[in-house]
C-alpha cells in the first residue's frame, strides 16, 4: 500500500515535579537534585493518508531526558534541551520530505540514517540522534496501523511493514522474524521495580519531616507489601564500598523467594573495567544469596568505551559469572553486534532508541542463538510517563518475547496527575486492566507484581484516542520561554 504523510506537528506537555528524587550514577546520592524534577514529554501528530483516500493520526512520544540520552559535562541543560529539540525538528522535515512511501521500514531506514549524519556533524550524541528519528517513526507506526484498523502486532506478524533486516545485516539472510515472535502478544508483565541509589529501603532511611505523605509508598518495604513485587531493578554507584553495604540492606528487605530477581544496572558509573571486575568478584563472595539471583548487569562502562575491543578480556571474565548488557552505549544500528563480538550478551530495548532498531536487534538474538550462542534483549524503561510513551513500550514489548521489565514512572510520578480529564476519561473507558482508580487519581494497576495490559491491542500503537493537544505547547515555543542555552552546566550528573 502506498502512503503519504500529510503533517506533522510537534508539541510539549511540562508534567508535575515527580513526588520523590530519582538519583543514579557514579555520584550517587549525594549529588542528588534539590527538588524533584519536572518531566518534559515531547509529543509528535501525523497525518498519514492512504492510496485509497483513507486519513488517519498517528501520535508518539518521548521523556525529553537529554541528562540520560547525553551526560557530557560542561553542556548546560537549557543548551542540550535546545539542541534536541532542533535534532527533532530537522527529523520532522527529514521524514516530510519522504512522504510518500510504500514501505515504512525503507522510510524509516532512510530517515534514520539522514538523520544520525546530520547529528553527528552537529556534535550530538548518537543516542540523541535515536529519539529524534524514533519519535517520528512510532507516529508512522501508528498511522499506518490505524489506517489498516490492526494493531501493531498483527503488521509485524504478517509482514505489513516492510521488514528487511538483511538490508542493514546481510548475515540474516534467510532468517524470517515471525518465525522468532510470540504467536500471541504478550499481555501480562512481571514489573522490576526500580531502586534508585536515594530511594529509601526501609522506614528508618525515611524521617518523619521527609516522607511526602501522599498516600502512596514511600519506602523499598511498603512498595514490596502494596505491589507484591518480587522483580528488582537496583542502581548501583560505581563505588564499591557503600554499593556493597547498600545491596546487603536491600538483601534484607526484598522477598527472598525462589521466584525473586534481580538485575543490577551501573548506568555508565565505571571508567575502566578492572575495578568492576574486583567489585563483582568481593559481591560474590559477600552476598551469595543476592548474587545467585541476579539476572544481568547493565551498562557497567561508559558509552565511549563499551564497545572498545580492549573491553574484551575483562568483559568475558565478568560474562563468565553473570551477563553484561548493554543501553547507553546502543546508540546506533551496529551497536549491538559490535558488542556481542567482545561478550556482551544482551542490549535493552526501548521505543526512545527506535522501534525497528528494536526489531533488528531481535532478529540478531534469533541468529546468535540459533548458532548456539546465547544472548537476550532486556526491557528498560527511561521513566515511561503515562500515556502514550507507556502505551507504546508495553506494545514494543508484547512482540519481542521479554516477559519482565523495567517500570519506574509509576511511583516517582503521582499516578496520572500529568494528563488532562480528557485523557483520563479514556483510561476510565478503555484501560481498567492497566490502571486502578484510588480515590480521585489513577495509577498503574500492579498486582502480585504484574501489570495486564491486554487492552493497548487495538488498531495503531496502543493509543485508543487522540491526546489532548489543546492541553500542550509547540515544541520550538516552548524550549524557547522556557529554557536558556547559557544556564548552568551538567557536571557529569546521572540524576533523572
Amino acid at each position: 500500500m502506498s502512503y503519504r504523510i500529510e503533517d506533522i506537528r510537534l508539541y510539549v506537555r511540562e508534567t508535575l515535579p515527580g513526588r520523590m528524587l530519582f538519583t543514579l550514577g557514579k555520584h550517587g546520592a549525594s549529588d542528588k537534585p534539590a527538588r524533584p524534577l519536572t518531566s518534559p514529554i515531547g509529543y509528535v501528530r501525523l497525518t498519514l493518508r492512504g492510496a485509497d483516500g483513507g486519513k488517519a493520526f498517528g501520535c508518539a512520544a518521548d521523556r525529553l531526558s537529554v541528562r540520560w540520552l547525553d551526560k557530557r559535562p560542561g553542556r548546560s541543560h537549557g543548551r542540550k534541551l535546545h539542541e534536541l529539540v532542533a535534532l527533532i525538528h530537522h527529523a520532522r522535515d527529514v521524514y516530510l520530505s519522504r512522504s510518500a512511501f510504500d514501505s515504512p521500514f525503507q522510510v524509516w531506514q532512510d530517515g534514520f540514517n539522514d538523520v544520525m549524519a546530520h547529528g553527528r556533524s552537529q556534535g550530538q550524541e548518537d543516542l540523541t540522534c535515536c529519539l529524534a528519528s524514533a519519535i517520528v517513526e512510532r507516529a508512522i507506526l501508528d498511522a499506518v496501523a490505524r489506517l489498516a484498523g490492526k494493531p501493531l502486532f498483527d503488521m509485524v506478524r504478517e509482514d505489513r511493514l516492510g521488514f528487511r533486516p538483511t538490508q542493514v545485516h546481510p548475515e540474516l539472510k534467510g532468517l524470517r522474524l515471525a518465525d522468532h515472535l510470540p504467536r500471541r502478544p504478550l499481555t501480562r508483565f512481571r514489573i522490576r521495580h526500580t531502586v534508585g541509589l536515594a530511594d529509601p529501603l526501609t522506614a528508618g532511611d525515611l524521617p518523619a519531616g521527609q516522607r511526602v505523605n501522599d498516600g502512596l509508598p514511600e519506602t523499598l518495604e511498603e512498595y514490596v507489601r502494596q505491589d507484591g513485587l518480587t522483580a528488582f531493578k537496583v542502581k548501583i554507584s560505581g563505588d564499591p564500598g557503600p554499593d556493597l553495604d547498600r545491596l546487603g540492606r536491600l538483601w534484607m528487605v526484598i522477598p527472598q523467594k525462589p521466584e525473586t530477581i534481580i538485575t543490577l544496572d551501573a548506568n555508565e558509573a565505571y571508567r575502566e573495567l578492572a575495578p568492576f571486575v574486583d567489585f563483582v568478584a568481593t559481591l560474590r563472595d559477600q552476598l551469595p544469596g543476592l548474587f545467585e539471583r541476579i539476572l544481568y548487569i547493565e551498562q557497567p562502562l561508559e558509552r565511549t568505551l563499551s564497545l572498545d575491543p580492549s573491553s574484551e578480556r575483562w568483559v568475558r571474565r565478568v560474562a563468565g559469572t553473570k551477563p553484561l548488557i548493554i543501553d547507553e552505549a546502543d546508540g546506533n544500528l551496529e551497536a549491538f553486534k559490535r558488542a556481542h563480538a567482545i561478550g556482551y550478551a544482551g542490549t535493552s530495548c526501548k521505543n526512545c532508541k527506535g522501534f525497528f532498531k528494536s526489531l533488528l536487534n531481535r532478529a540478531l538474538v534469533a541468529h546468535y542463538n540459533a548458532a548456539g550462542q546465547k544472548t537476550f534483549l532486556t526491557g528498560e524503561d527511561l521513566q515511561n510517563l503515562p500515556i502514550v510513551p507507556l502505551h507504546q513500550d508495553f506494545v514494543a514489548l508484547s512482540m519481542l518475547g521479554i516477559t519482565h521489565c523495567e517500570r519506574n514512572g509509576h511511583h516517582y510520578n503521582y499516578g496520572l496527575s500529568m494528563v488532562p480529564e480528557k485523557e483520563k476519561a479514556c483510561v476510565a473507558k478503555h484501560h481498567r486492566d492497566l490502571y486502578v482508580q484510588r480515590g480521585s487519581e489513577w495509577f498503574l494497576n500492579i498486582r502480585d507484581g504484574m501489570v495486564a495490559c491486554g487492552s493497548l491491542q487495538c488498531p495503531g500503537f496502543g493509543v485508543r484516542e487522540e491526546p489532548d493537544w489543546a492541553s500542550m505547547t509547540e515544541m520550538r515555543r516552548w524550549v524557547q520561554g522556557r529554557y536558556p542555552t547559557d544556564g548552568p552546566t551538567d557536571a557529569g550528573r546521572k540524576h533523572h
